[in-house]
């Protein structure tokens, strides 16, 4: 089975196994929605899932890239990335069953695997693409820096500025100086 474009892996067969089974899929994403504007693309990797005896382990290693903007710059450029983690994702349901299970940890933070026995990936592996990515993303050595404006340039208006002008507008004291 390869993951293509998919996040869910249906485990039903995996956790029926013993404990130690493991399942290798080839991992490929056209595009992974990170953040409202910001999207990884042509991610491709590895997921391996094993089985513990509450829990699956998922083994993934990943890379891709992201298109950022520049903070130099302010233009968008493409920023590689590559993430490795490990992800636990407990059992919330039997597979034989059917019936819900509680964890034995009163502070469970692992991911559960659901209903359908089908374990998703795509949060944590969000998560960790977005915790490799630079925190001052800069498009490389050769980056030209700001656009630089001439002096007295009437045309060379930068549009990123529009709001701030219009303000400086709105607060001009007017040459009325009568009493």
């Amino acid at each position: 089975m390869d993951l293509h474009n998919e996040t869910a892996v249906n485990v039903a067969a995996l956790l029926k196994e013993q404990v130690g089974a493991t399942r290798t899929y080839p991992l490929t994403l056209d595009r992974l929605p990170l953040d409202s504007d910001l999207f990884a693309e042509d991610v491709s990797g590895q997921v391996k899932l094993t089985r513990l005896s509450d829990e699956i382990i998922a083994s993934i290693r990943a890379r891709g890239t992201v298109t950022l903007e520049c903070q130099r710059c302010l233009r968008p450029y493409p920023q590689p990335f590559r993430t490795q983690f490990d992800e636990e994702f407990r059992e919330a349901f039997d597979v034989r069953t059917g019936a819900g299970m509680k964890s034995g940890r009163e502070d469970d933070e692992r991911f559960a695997i659901d209903e359908n026995h089908e374990l998703d990936f795509a949060e944590p592996l969000r998560q960790e693409i977005l915790v490799s990515l630079p925190m001052r993303p800069a498009c490389g050595e050769d980056c030209p820096g700001p656009d630089v404006l001439e002096a007295g340039d009437a045309e060379a208006d930068d549009d990123r500025f529009a709001a701030l002008a219009s303000l400086l507008d709105e607060q001009q004291p007017s040459d009325d100086t009568s009493s």
